[in-house]
């Protein structure tokens, strides 16, 4: 079960996405709040306990971005608004999808499938030496390890960089590591990095590009980096 917040100032909207919710198989309303103050305190005090919000971006006293920031939420986001000119400051935020108003219930639906998309998560039990399965809230996705480009921690969650497209999990570096046992191609390299050697390019003391990304190398990973690879 999703645990859902909206925090919207307009009553009517809150009204229609309580009501999408409601009719939404697997999404459960756990708050709703048209008092921006009053939502931030919820997150505040129910933090991990949030799976998805909806959140309205302007608001009085305190907007959308305001609310993020000051809460520390970094789980799945939808965020809603009557102005467009949003849109690029959203997906800022690492939102999962921008929902403009007024919505329907095709456009909320192509929402809630890309919160699905994003918010798999690691099966503890479905790992072998060459692949593992994550596992969203219907099906099981296969992921071999040569596929993976490398991996960022954000908390409770990590992103992993594959070739052909970019799983969010919830999980940690800790775990994700303790999967990848006679694995020696991947490293890590910062307190939120790893990599996979497969995908280095180029590297110095501070920095590793990975299929085409800049990575920060922490200096107590350093070592072990240079002892992984060849040199001429």
């Amino acid at each position: 079960m999703t645990n859902c917040v909206v925090i919207d100032d307009d009553p009517t909207s809150i009204e229609i996405l309580s009501f999408y919710v409601s009719k939404t198989k697997e999404l459960f309303l756990k708050a709703s709040f048209t008092d921006a103050i009053e939502g931030l305190n919820y997150l505040v005090e129910n933090k991990g306990k949030v799976d998805l919000i909806f959140l309205d971006i302007e608001m009085p006293e305190m907007n959308g971005f305001e609310i993020l920031k000051h809460s520390q939420y970094d789980g799945a986001l939808i965020i809603i608004s009557a102005n467009n000119e949003n849109a690029i400051s959203a997906f800022e935020t690492n939102a999962c999808y921008y929902l403009p108003k007024p919505f329907t219930y095709n456009q909320f639906l192509r929402g809630v499938e890309k919160y699905r998309e994003a918010s798999v998560k690691i099966d503890p039990n479905a790992y072998s030496k060459d692949f593992i399965f994550v596992k969203d809230e219907r099906i099981y996705k296969k992921i071999l390890f040569s596929d993976i480009n490398y991996c960022e921690g954000k908390g409770d969650y990590i992103s992993l960089k594959c070739k052909s497209q970019v799983y969010t999990i919830k999980s940690t570096i800790a775990n994700f590591l303790d999967k990848l046992s006679g694995n020696p191609e991947f490293i890590q390299v910062h307190r939120s990095y790893v990599i996979n050697l497969d995908y280095l390019t180029d590297f110095d003391n501070d920095t590793a590009v990975v299929s085409g990304k800049i990575i920060p190398i922490g200096a107590k990973y350093r070592d072990q980096l240079k002892n992984s690879v060849n040199f001429l």
